[in-house]
């Protein structure tokens, strides 16, 4: 269960929104998540070169999911970072601009949030990015199928996708694992265990 949203929301950005091929260069921001620590695995699986931004202490966690450069978020700034064919905002919303100044020529980026301070800058952002410029920012509502679900299932039967449990909360401790998401530095999901 623990993979159903982070693993339909990352099959349906890379693959479906940025039609991501093997040999291209992905930058996964918020890469030690619950949609990140997939999305790093599933660009690995689809034979891209995985860079990744997590917080200090998760940079060994997503190394062992398979991603090929990672980089702490705090120290290292968009312009220490390169060119990428796409972009994928896991978990911030902010700086769109700027990480979309780091797309090649052709490149494509999918942001999963918006910056909840700026709403509505945000969101008038990614819609005129729709139409100014050839580097769309793209966002989406995931509303998974059955051929969605499966296609997961395959990914995890194969070993290319793993689940990432942070914590198991008892159901008394949903108040705690509230707390726990909002502090950041998440590893995957925190589960309630609801039995």
């Amino acid at each position: 269960m623990t993979l159903l949203a982070g693993g339909t929301t990352s099959i349906t950005a890379l693959r479906d929104k940025a039609r991501l091929r093997a040999g291209e260069r992905l930058l996964v921001r918020g890469a030690s998540g619950g949609v990140g620590s997939v999305a790093v695995q599933l660009g690995r699986a689809y034979g891209a070169h995985v860079t990744a931004l997590a917080g200090a202490r998760n940079l060994d966690f997503v190394r062992d999911l398979g991603a090929d450069e990672v980089f702490d978020y705090a120290t290292t700034g968009p312009a220490d970072l390169g060119r990428f064919d796409v972009v994928l905002d896991a978990a911030i919303g902010t700086e769109l601009g700027t990480f979309r100044r780091l797309l090649a020529p052709g490149g494509r980026m999918v942001s999963i949030t918006f910056d909840s301070r700026h709403v509505l800058s945000s969101l008038s952002y990614v819609l005129a990015s729709t139409v100014f410029g050839p580097r769309r920012v793209r966002f989406f509502s995931g509303n998974p199928d059955h051929r969605l679900l499966a296609d997961l299932t395959r990914l995890v039967e194969s070993g290319a996708l793993r689940p990432v449990v942070d914590t198991i909360h008892p159901l008394s401790g949903i108040a705690e694992a509230h707390r726990a998401l909002e502090a950041g530095g998440v590893r995957g999901k925190h589960v309630i265990r609801i039995v």
